[in-house]
């Protein structure tokens, strides 16, 4: 593997880097380690999936250290690690995201290097992994441009999209972003959000959110949106046409010259007699929008049901691997042989088929979603399914004794499009305080989050927390600071501006965060660590180890708060093997 010292070479096809000039075949021998940290998200992982996270985090880990071993910078390790994680189903990042209204997966993403500089992306769609295009952008901005212009150092929808086209990014379809997981939960809200909205219109209330009109005004724009739409209807098509088996609907096709495409669905308009050109005063789109409107038989939720849909904050519901295998048959999909059978059943019998069938093991009496933080222990039930807050994210640090750091996000189920989450976000998912030439100490600090995007957008968490961890100090009811160890100052830093910031406090959307950080000094790495949910998942490694240290943190639930850390020492150590351990205390030390 040839790794440059400032670009790991192409990424998919990227612009040509300059030629690699050295290749170290073993751990760089000067004082300063390498070291890489990462995260899968703050949330609740249950402990049936809780392997499956860890080894998410040790690949991760595994990966960013080869890299660093050979040469690469942080950049390069940092940006790996989370193209690692995006690539794994199980994380909210890259592939297998949470689905906007519309069905299509929009990411986040963002990094940063030892000076501060960052590139980001944002509501970027049809890219298997963004934070390659983040990457991207960041080399751009050190690049001048034409009449003195300021490059940027964050774009976000389409204009993200045709950055990546110029730098050769692959472009994807629609579907190819979309897990089957990812559908089901999809499939589940939007019924959620049609009982919410009705219930909302049947009282007079205000809806909850309102799908603004499309208005398309270039060619260009008006390609997107029917690809958009036909996406729409493609994923919708095998629970509204339940009355006549179909054959599976197929991907959407493109025509890489013209960009127009062409579907399954559209091959059922022509067959209903819905042409473009016809005399209908309705367009193909709106009339095929007309009949897949209806969501799947369910029976109209409570208001206490309503207003805890998981769509509203900032936490996703993943079935476990065994539900997705065991619950799913070719036979149980087929819509005639389900309508056939609903229609021998009576009108609960039926509702319980119909929850049934969206494979998340849920029953009548049990809620879509849950809040964070849990109050109590998981029961046996909740036990078997995930509840994770966005972000995943990786902080690193190379043998030049440089920093740096990458955030990836798929955002929030059943976002609006175009939302653009705190992943995308510099200082609110990820922040650097750069090295000061001047400071004896050479101090130098790196955080990511993970939670509630809009309540960290507020809070600037990961700007806020850098900075403390710093100066290690914390804010006090005055205005004031008072010296103190970064643990304390880790810990007040959540509780008190982000937990107790008037915002948060008096937000109908649940507080979570999940931090981890990294303080660099001239007598080692520090690492450290702190999240309010009830799990968090993440691995550590430094050059003088063989595999990563994994753990996962549980906190005592109640809004507690779970913290801890891990001291590397620049003095050389023989190399021992760790292990994987899953701490389950509130406060824990990583050795």
């Amino acid at each position: 593997m040839s790794v440059s010292a400032t670009q790991p070479g192409a990424i998919n096809g990227a612009l040509n880097q300059e030629t690699p000039t050295r290749k170290a075949t073993k751990s760089p021998h000067r004082e300063d380690m390498c070291c890489i940290f990462v995260h899968a998200g703050a949330g609740y992982h249950s402990r049936a999936n809780e392997r499956i996270h860890l080894d998410a985090c040790n690949d991760a880990a595994q990966i960013a250290m080869l890299i660093l071993r050979n040469g690469g910078s942080a950049l390069d390790a940092a940006e790996m690690a989370v193209k690692v994680l995006e690539d794994k189903e199980i994380t909210n990042a890259g592939f297998g995201s949470n689905l906007t209204m519309d069905g299509v997966v929009e990411c986040d993403a963002s990094i940063v290097d030892h000076h501060g500089r960052s590139g980001a992306v944002g509501a970027v769609f049809k890219l298997r992994n963004p934070v390659c295009v983040a990457r991207l952008v960041l080399n751009h901005t050190t690049e001048p441009l034409t009449l003195r212009r300021v490059p940027p150092n964050l774009l976000v929808g389409q204009g993200a999209l045709d950055f990546a086209r110029e730098m050769n990014i692959p472009e994807l379809p629609y579907d190819a972003m979309v897990s089957d997981a990812a559908r089901e939960r999809w499939t589940r809200w939007r019924a959620d959000l049609k009982a919410a909205e009705r219930k909302a219109k049947k009282n007079g209330q205000h809806p909850s959110c309102w799908r603004v009109p499309p208005v398309a005004s270039l060619d260009d724009e008006a390609v997107q949106q029917r690809m958009r739409r036909e996406h729409t209807n493609n994923l919708l098509a095998p629970y509204s046409f339940a009355s006549s088996p179909l054959p599976p609907v197929s991907p959407v096709e493109y025509d890489m010259v013209s960009s127009t495409p062409t579907s399954a669905v559209s091959q059922r308009t022509a067959s209903m007699g819905l042409t473009a050109s016809g005399a209908s005063a309705k367009s193909p789109a709106t009339a095929i929008l007309e009949v897949l409107q209806e969501p799947p038989p369910v029976r109209p939720f409570t208001t206490e049901e309503s207003s805890r849909s998981a769509f509203i904050n900032s936490t996703q519901k993943i079935p476990t691997l065994s539900q997705c295998q065991g619950t799913t048959t070719e036979q149980d999909l087929n819509p005639g042989r389900m309508e056939k059978e609903s229609a021998n059943l009576s009108t609960t019998q039926r509702l319980s088929v119909s929850r049934k069938a969206w494979g998340d093991g849920s029953s009548e009496e049990l809620d879509s979603t849950s809040s964070i933080p849990a109050k109590t222990p998981e029961p046996s039930f909740e036990d078997r399914e995930d509840h994770i807050t966005d972000t995943v994210g990786a902080i690193a640090v190379d043998g030049e004794g440089n920093i740096a750091c990458a955030a990836s996000s798929g955002g929030i189920g059943m976002k609006y499009r175009g939302r653009v989450g705190p992943a995308a976000l510099v200082g609110v998912g990820a922040a650097v305080v750069p090295l000061d030439p001047d400071d004896e100490d050479q101090t130098c600090v790196a955080t990511v989050t993970s939670g509630t995007g809009e309540h960290m957008a507020t809070t600037m968490a990961a700007t806020v927390c850098a900075d403390r961890l710093y100066e290690s100090v914390k804010k006090d009811k005055r205005g004031g600071f008072t010296t103190v160890t970064e643990d304390e100052a880790l810990k007040a830093m959540i509780e008190t501006e982000f937990m107790g910031h008037p915002s948060v406090k008096n937000s109908n959307s649940a507080g979570a965060i999940g931090i981890l950080g990294l303080k660099k000094t001239r007598n080692g790495i520090m690492l450290y660590y702190g999240h309010n949910t009830d799990s968090f998942a993440m691995a550590s490694m430094h050059s003088d180890e063989e595999v990563p240290w994994c753990a996962m943190s549980r906190s005592n639930g109640n809004a507690s708060i779970a913290q801890g850390g891990r001291m590397m020492s620049y003095q050389r150590k023989k190399k021992t093997r760790t292990r994987t351990k899953t701490p389950g205390s509130a406060r824990q030390n990583l050795p």
